[in-house]
């Protein structure tokens, strides 16, 4: 599809789509710019009557889309993708808008949409067959029905892409609830589907946490994907168990960071500070504790202190930007009362200040708080924020355990030139994805999920379709 062809889309309206079908709202809400304060456009809260409406709307759909034959799901999954690529700079120039995201970033962010279509166009849903004298035993794997797909606001494209094209592929209808404090990219992307999708089968209804509820206990919704902090995540299990709804669960996550003694520390340095910072540490998989081999300690905390005053913090479109603000209010709070804690504490501030300056934009600059004792407050929570701890350790065997003393799982990090090494490591840390000699890059190639409650069952990758789908398993008896 060339872009030629592509329909005008108005990226200042937005509508929730139901049935095919724009919808406004009595009720309206709106999001802030975080880099300015300003208010955002309009969006409608969706009701009630709107999530019943789609949900009846994707029940409705959902049999002819479930025996649509896989090639032509991902022939129009292509085609979205195509559709979607074309309006690119409108979607990175909005994304800015919402998220506070400098360019660049944002601009990779739109990318990674037609990537993960892209890949998961590349999957087929496994059919496994098994044979003896008797009988001849085939699973094939079908879809659940109807997915609601609740999703965050630190990356809300990309993560909205990443429940749409499992579930779409799979031959599920998927409703998408994006985050009231991101809702314009979700609400723009879905409304681009219609013009590749029959009705009902992709629809987006946005609101507040009231419209999440009604979705997680809809007992006509037979799966919720949800990614988003612990606490809400149990809530949403909780909810889904009246109904014993299928559920993925994607939460939040305290990675740790080992460092052994032999890593260059110039080279290795800058990228461990990037794990920590990047999107401003608003990342459920983002570094949030390094340890540090006590032999190179100094000099690799000095050499992240160096690399660290050089990410300059600002507005999305301002020259040489690296870090943009925190996205929201609520958590701007929260990530100022871990710079509060920590000065209360005594804790020294290798780089970063202690008082966050006041300003119109959620801004903070990234911090590094140097060896704050096991139990602070620093080490053992998810800041969700630029500001991350280092500590020194001696012992692997203690390393190890230091690393794995969480009630999280969701991603790790080992860096050393000695891969082999670094890779029995990472063997050994409770977390579902770890990463030898890079920070944390979830990719869509590899299922990603979490251990302990960092989450329940996972997506993308080849085993990731399984959680949009039921076996079935025929039984055939030979005579």
């Amino acid at each position: 599809m060339s872009p030629s062809k592509v329909s005008s889309l108005d990226f200042e309206t937005f509508y929730n789509i139901v049935d095919g079908k724009k919808r406004t709202g009595k009720n309206v809400h709106h999001g802030i710019n975080p880099a300015t304060g300003e208010q955002l456009w309009d969006c409608p809260i969706g009701s009630r009557e709107d999530a019943d409406d789609a949900v009846a709307a994707a029940n409705k759909a959902f049999p002819a889309w479930a025996t649509t034959p896989i090639e032509k799901r991902k022939e129009m999954l292509g085609k979205f993708s195509e559709l979607f690529a074309a309006h690119a700079e409108e979607f990175t120039t909005l994304l800015c808008k919402e998220a506070g995201k400098p360019r660049k970033f944002a601009a990779m962010e739109v990318g990674g949409v037609p990537a993960f279509i892209g890949f998961h166009c590349t999957l087929n849903i496994p059919e496994e067959k098994f044979e003896d004298d008797e009988k001849v035993v085939t699973t094939r794997y079908k879809p659940l029905g109807v997915v609601g797909a609740i999703c965050p606001w630190n990356f809300p494209l990309i993560l909205s892409a990443g429940k749409i094209a499992p579930a779409l592929l799979t031959g599920n209808c998927v409703i998408v609830k994006p985050s009231p404090f991101t809702p314009y990219t979700g609400l723009k992307l879905v409304e681009l589907a219609q013009e590749i999708f029959p009705p009902g089968v992709v629809q987006v209804v946005g609101g507040n946490n009231e419209l999440g509820a009604m979705l997680t206990a809809h007992p006509n919704i037979a799966k919720i994907s949800f990614t988003g902090s612990i606490a809400t995540g149990k809530k949403v299990m909780e909810a889904c168990a009246r109904t014993l709804k299928r559920v993925t669960l994607e939460l939040g996550g305290n990675d740790a960071s080992i460092i052994l003694p032999d890593v260059d520390i110039e080279k290795v340095a800058p990228e461990v500070a990037m794990g920590a910072f990047q999107n401003s540490g608003q990342v459920c998989v983002a570094t949030k504790r390094i340890y540090i081999h006590q032999d190179i300690y100094k000099p690799f905390v000095e050499a992240m202190v160096n690399f660290t005053k050089t990410m300059k913090v600002g507005p999305s479109d301002e020259e040489g930007v690296l870090l943009g603000p925190v996205q929201n209010q609520m958590q701007y709070e929260k990530v100022k009362g871990f710079f509060e804690d920590s000065k209360l504490n005594g804790y020294k501030f290798a780089v970063g200040s202690p008082d966050i300056s006041a300003s119109k934009g959620f801004f903070v600059q990234p911090t590094i708080i140097d060896n704050p004792p096991n139990d602070s407050r620093i080490i053992a929570e998810e800041p969700f924020g630029p500001i991350v701890p280092t500590q020194p350790w001696s012992d692997e065997e203690e390393v190890i355990a230091r690393a794995n003393n969480t009630n999280t799982g969701l991603g790790a990090c080992v860096w050393g030139k000695d891969v082999a090494h670094a890779e029995k490591i990472a063997m050994r840390l409770e977390a579902g994805s770890v990463f030898v000699n890079s920070w944390e890059k979830p990719t869509p190639q590899a299922i990603f999920g979490g251990h302990k409650e960092s989450g329940i069952g996972g997506e993308w990758g080849q085993s990731g379709l399984l959680s949009y789908c039921n076996p079935h398993v025929i039984h055939v008896y030979k005579s």
